[in-house]
């Protein structure tokens, strides 16, 4: 973008505006491209949750609760930095149940990492992560990750 010198011829003005026209004040212009040009619809890209895990040591028994905690690595985007991608969190109780027009939980921007609230133990969840841009594109992966209790 290159500078121009734009000249123009004004009626009498405010003392104001006056002043700082004998000043030799410099004005700005900055004109940008259509909103259109701005758009940004491609998603991220992203590969998915890699783990959903939880350690119930001991028995199990209804009224038992414990937090799942998800993992992922960063997406990438086109536009937006790693550190300004939130995850969507979607979970179900059966496979292939979760429901994609809301999710069940969202992350700060940049993390790749969360822990649910606390689920009832003797239930069995699955997790579905998607990543979301500034611009609000999803990725539409269905990797979905059964969560798993290490201790057992």
């Amino acid at each position: 973008m290159t500078a121009s010198r734009l000249m123009l011829k004004l009626r009498p003005a405010a003392p104001a505006v006056r002043s700082l026209l004998l000043l030799g004040a410099v004005v700005l212009l900055v004109i940008s491209p259509p909103a259109e040009a701005k758009r940004d619809g491609i998603p991220p890209i992203f590969d998915g949750l890699k783990s959903a895990t939880t350690c119930i040591p001991g028995p199990i028994y209804e009224g038992r609760t414990t937090s799942y905690h998800l993992g992922w690595d960063p997406a990438t985007d086109n536009k937006s930095p790693p550190q300004r991608i939130v995850y969507d969190v979607y979970q179900a109780s059966t496979s292939g149940g979760e429901d994609f027009s809301t999710p069940t939980y969202t992350t700060p921007a940049g993390a790749t990492s969360f822990d649910t609230p606390l689920l009832p133990a003797d239930k069995t969840f699955y997790f579905v992560v998607r990543a979301r841009d500034q611009a609000g594109n999803s990725d539409s992966n269905t990797v979905e990750r059964q969560g798993v209790n290490l201790c057992l």
